[in-house]
């Protein structure tokens, strides 16, 4: 119902998480609780719900741009995953809640939780941006050891 975005305003879905790349906030089993919402219903920090090819991924918006529904938000999941620009208008809910196997529930909204979410997405984009500048520089220091000036 998610999908064909059919949940009433405030109604809520669960879904099972089966990738570790929101690690360590979902694991991979945790129950994760999510709320119809739109691109203009998110804000950076948040953990969002889309689709990508037939499967569904919740992972962070650490950066947006644009007006909504034309908008755009860069997304990343908090564990080893790529980076990618979502549409605004892809996003189908917002995670809420998330539900561990020993019954624990962390909720993900009210202010404290939404500055929180907001340095996580801060920190994520920090990473993010220090591995594009990072890879590049290590190979030219890789080809200036071996001796590949030129030269010779």
């Amino acid at each position: 119902r998610l999908v064909q975005r059919d949940l009433a305003p405030q109604e809520t879905i669960r879904l099972t998480v089966q990738s570790g790349s929101m690690l360590p906030l979902m694991p991979v089993g945790a129950r994760i609780e999510v709320v119809a919402a739109s691109g203009s219903d998110c804000r950076v920090g948040d953990v969002v719900v889309f689709r990508q090819g037939e499967r569904l991924v919740a992972h962070r918006l650490l950066f947006g741009w644009g007006h909504a529904p034309g908008g755009w938000f860069l997304q990343r999941g908090d564990g080893v995953s790529p980076a990618g620009f979502l549409r605004s208008r892809s996003i189908l809910g917002r995670v809420v809640a998330v539900h561990g196997s020993a019954g624990q529930v962390r909720r993900l909204t009210g202010d404290d939780r939404r500055w929180q979410a907001r340095r996580a997405a801060r920190r994520s984009l920090a990473r993010y941006v220090h591995s594009l500048l990072a890879n590049p520089a290590r190979k030219v220091k890789r080809w200036l050891i071996r001796g590949n000036t030129g030269s010779g």
